[in-house]
């Protein structure tokens, strides 16, 4: 096999390797991408989920409450009495505290799905660009090779340089 082949090979195998890391960045970043539609999704839904729960606890709290009046006043209570509005000032400030519990639990989840979704699409935004920049390594470190550079894999290899002409065997060339 003469130089021109090899030079052609070594080539071929560096179009090759840029082809597959360019590839593979796209292929991760697609991946990341959509992990990061799924966590903005299940961001909008918690969403959705935090306003439906808050909806019906408040409702919730209002008919607790609703049954509280009803029982004191079939009992014939005061409803100005200071035990009675304590009773119930306390019923109502632990359903208050239960519903605002609940709910920021669950918008807690919905920050944490969306500081998911951008860290993913930064995460696919880094691989595009980590593959842009192992493609280019890859073409120069190939062109470089079949061009007879050093640090190339091609005619600049001592190795070549035995097989291929041009060089003596402590790969530093004759002249």
């Amino acid at each position: 096999m003469g130089a021109a082949a090899a030079g052609g090979l070594s080539l071929a195998a560096t179009g090759f390797k840029v082809l597959g890391d360019y590839m593979s960045s796209r292929a991760e970043a697609g991946a990341l991408g959509y992990e990061a539609q799924v966590k903005e999704q299940e961001a909008e839904y918690g969403r959705l989920k935090a306003t439906q729960t808050n909806a019906q606890l408040t409702r919730n709290l209002a008919i607790t409450l609703g049954h509280v009046d009803a029982v004191r006043a079939a009992m014939h209570t005061d409803p100005t009495s200071p035990t009675g509005t304590a009773v119930r000032g306390e019923m109502e400030a632990t359903g208050q505290m239960r519903k605002d519990i609940t709910v920021e639990n669950i918008l807690q989840q919905v920050r944490m799905d969306e500081a998911n979704a951008a860290y993913l699409r930064s995460a696919a935004s880094n691989a595009i660009m980590a593959g842009d920049i192992s493609a280019a390594g890859d073409f120069f470190s190939g062109l470089s090779g079949a061009l007879g550079g050093p640090g190339g894999g091609g005619g600049g290899s001592n190795v070549g340089n035995l097989f291929f002409g041009g060089g003596s065997p402590s790969g530093y060339g004759t002249g």
